[in-house]
């Protein structure tokens, strides 16, 4: 009896530890320390990607000032076997003041982003706003600025938005959240 009690206790303990090492994705908190994360979900499923790696490596997230058109453009990237895979970029006409962003299809005119504001593709397929189809960036946090100009060293807020392919396929992205360092 006595042996049987402690199989089933180590049994019951083994049982238990299983739950606990099992996770799920979760999106990072909001944040405004410069973390180098971001998470958002699409369609329901959650994407992150959390690293300063440069564009090569598998996880990077990073945001840039274009000075030729007052633009911040950020980028992320998650080619890791470990989560869902994506690559990402989000482009706003920042007018030096934190607050909402309207994202659609605002014209770079040369410059060498030649693209939508808001892109995002998880493989072959590319989805990007549109007139139709927009999206929203909330700078909630930005130290840096155009007049003066001062490339700062943390961005942080949250988007939201649809975006569409050229099969006229439409996803929904919610629940975006970033914080940059730099």
């Amino acid at each position: 009896m006595k042996y049987l009690t402690s199989f089933f206790l180590l049994l019951i303990l083994s049982a238990s530890s299983c739950k606990k090492n099992k996770t799920t994705e979760q999106l990072p908190p909001e944040t405004q320390e410069g973390k180098f994360t971001i998470g958002f979900k699409v369609d329901g499923k959650i994407y992150t990607a959390n690293g300063k790696g440069g564009l090569l490596s598998s996880e990077h997230v990073y945001y840039s000032l274009i000075s030729t058109n007052n633009s911040i453009y950020i980028s992320a990237s998650n080619t890791s076997d470990l989560k869902p895979k994506f690559n990402l970029s989000l482009s706003i006409n920042y007018k030096d003041k934190h607050g909402l962003y309207e994202m659609k299809n605002y014209p770079y005119h040369g410059d060498f982003m030649d693209t939508k504001d808001g892109t995002i593709s998880g493989g072959v397929t590319n989805f990007t706003t549109s007139d139709a189809y927009i999206g929203k960036v909330n700078i909630k946090y930005f130290n840096g600025s155009y007049s003066p100009y001062s490339s700062g060293t943390i961005l942080s807020g949250t988007f939201e938005m649809d975006a569409v392919n050229s099969e006229g396929k439409v996803i929904h992205i919610t629940d975006g959240r970033f914080d940059i360092g730099q």
